[in-house]
């Protein structure tokens, strides 16, 4: 009896508490077990994360590099530029250089250019003055303004002169003992070297712009160049004033004054005049539009100057020199001065004695 009670007292472990130790680890187990599962997931969607992180690093390193490339070439091209820029600078200078040695170079070229003058000039002041004579002298100077009337206006001015017979003298009768004198009388004429004088004078007082023709008007009208009708002479042109003036001097007048045909011949001119001047002295003695045959009386002929002036190019100023006719025509200075009002011209009758006194 003492020694079976003595085995069950030392008995440390009974099968109870083995079991609740093996629960125990169990569990421990399982707990450790469900947390490494979980554990795993978490790493997981971690390293997932940081591989898209990585991605997206490398896709941003790869645009800045490339930005980079980018930047070194703008960089390489701004240098190439800077040193173009710099070369240019330096060429520059030098040309600069070279201008400034030019300039200094001219400007002791100008002064001794003016010292040249300066001496020049003196050596002109000792030598004898010589007159340069104009290509047409003016027929008596003291008496230039006696002509101041006529209105030589704008750039371009015609000069229809009357070249027939009546052109002889002051008379019909006398004009018509002269028609069977020798040419050379017939230039020498009085009344028509008036014209002529008059005509001299007029051209010699065109301005130096001025453009001038000159038609001749008896029967027919006809340049006083032949060969260049439709050419505007310059009194500048000193070969060209020379062969007009000997021109002028071996016309002879003769035949009939068709005024009606000079006015078309004007109005059918290239270029029109900027005014007209007339040189007669009565009214016309044939017309195109009406024609006769022989002598016409005072009525005829007031009919064919109101013919010719509705061949006149309009806005025109028609300035007139009405020479003498003592006889013939009475009412041609009435015609005239009318004429003269309405296209703004104007009307001059020298006197028998001009140019001599």
């Amino acid at each position: 009896m003492a020694i079976a009670n003595k085995r069950r007292e030392t008995e440390v472990f009974s099968l109870a508490f083995l079991d609740c130790i093996c629960c125990g680890f169990g569990a421990v187990i399982l707990v450790f077990i469900l947390t490494v599962a979980q554990k795993k997931d978490v790493d997981k969607a971690d390293v997932d994360a940081a591989r898209a992180r990585l991605s997206a690093a490398q896709k941003s390193v790869t645009m800045t590099q490339q930005e980079l490339d980018r930047l070194a070439q703008v960089l390489a091209a701004a240098q190439l530029e800077l040193q173009d820029v710099n070369a240019k600078s330096t060429q520059d200078q030098l040309k600069l250089s070279d201008r400034k040695r030019e300039l200094l170079l001219m400007l002791q070229q100008t002064g001794a250019l003016k010292d040249a003058l300066h001496t020049l000039l003196g050596e002109k002041k000792a030598l004898p003055t010589e007159e340069v004579a104009p290509p047409i002298p003016i027929p008596n100077v003291d008496r230039r303004q006696y002509l101041t009337g006529v209105k030589l206006q704008g750039e371009f001015v015609v000069f229809l002169v009357r070249t027939s017979g009546s052109m002889l003298d002051d008379t019909i009768d006398a004009a018509s003992a002269r028609l069977g004198d020798s040419d050379e009388k017939k230039r020498e004429a009085p009344k028509w070297q008036r014209v002529v004088q008059s005509i001299e004078w007029m051209l010699a007082s065109l301005g130096p712009d001025t453009r001038f023709q000159i038609l001749l008007f008896s029967e027919d009208t006809t340049p006083i160049i032949p060969t260049r009708g439709e050419d505007w002479f310059s009194t500048k042109d000193r070969a060209t004033m020379t062969e007009v003036v000997s021109r002028l001097n071996a016309i002879v007048p003769k035949g009939g004054a068709n005024l009606e045909r000079a006015f078309t011949t004007v109005r059918f001119l290239p270029r029109l005049p900027d005014s007209i001047v007339l040189l007669t002295d009565g009214l016309p003695t044939r017309s195109d539009s009406l024609p006769m045959e022989g002598d016409v009386d005072e009525n005829a002929r007031l009919r064919f100057f109101e013919i010719a002036t509705k061949q006149l190019p309009p806005r025109i100023p028609v300035s007139t020199i009405l020479f003498p006719m003592l006889t013939g025509d009475p009412g041609a200075p009435g015609l005239y001065w009318e004429l003269a009002n309405a296209t703004r011209g104007a009307l001059v009758s020298p006197a028998k004695s001009w140019p001599d006194t």
